[in-house]
């Protein structure tokens, strides 16, 4: 079974030989096999100890934001990376979404759909976002969002990185929705069919609100 890991921590963050820490993980998932990665920056956060960090200088690293820091792999994998990542952040935030058999889908109400790829594939370009989002729509999903990274790799083993001059970047993508189980087998068969290069990540969730 495939588990989410999601890991936060401060852009300026360093591990304790002074290397950037996102980096580090990064460079880390990518020697240990993950078979893809994306890592999306804030606008605004609070950091572990309660401190504003807001996107107001022109020069993002500075701002010190946090980074989300996303790849899907099989438990046993995960679980083994654990103890190395906790020794080398010092400070920030580590956690682990089990995904779902098909099978064990009918238990549950509503579920996150997460997909991870990047821009200007064979499915997904820069200019047809409006067509991805219509598909979701057809599909009946709720609240459906896209979000750019600034750094990501997949299974072509390619690291991709935001650059603001670059007519041809291959940016790291994540749309992500809630759906209701009435509509979740349709969504993921038209996903299987659409999704050429990426991820697909679903798991239940307690929908709160939805107004």
């Amino acid at each position: 079974m495939k588990s989410l890991l999601r890991i936060i921590v401060n852009e300026t963050a360093e591990t304790d030989h002074k290397q950037i820490l996102y980096e580090w993980v990064k460079h880390f998932l990518w020697e240990k096999g993950f078979p893809g990665l994306t890592i999306r920056r804030g606008e605004m956060n609070l950091d572990n100890q309660g401190r504003r960090h807001i996107s107001i200088l022109e020069d993002q690293p500075f701002n010190d934001l946090a980074l989300i820091i996303e790849t899907v792999h099989d438990n046993e994998q995960i679980k083994a990376v654990i103890p190395e990542l906790e020794k080398h952040i010092p400070h920030g935030q580590i956690s682990v979404t089990k995904g779902m058999e098909e099978k064990d889908m009918s238990d549950h109400r509503y579920f996150t759909v997460k997909v991870y790829t990047k821009e200007e594939n064979s499915w997904f370009k820069k200019e047809e976002y409006e067509k991805v989002l219509t598909f979701f729509q057809k599909k009946n999903a709720i609240w459906t969002s896209v979000t750019k990274g600034i750094v990501g790799y997949g299974k072509d083993r390619v690291i991709h990185r935001q650059k603001i001059f670059s007519v041809s970047e291959q940016t790291p993508v994540v749309v992500e929705c809630i759906i209701s189980s009435d509509h979740l087998t349709d969504l993921l068969a038209g996903l299987k069919n659409l999704v050429e290069e990426g991820a697909v990540f679903t798991t239940p969730v307690h929908l709160i609100i939805n107004k």
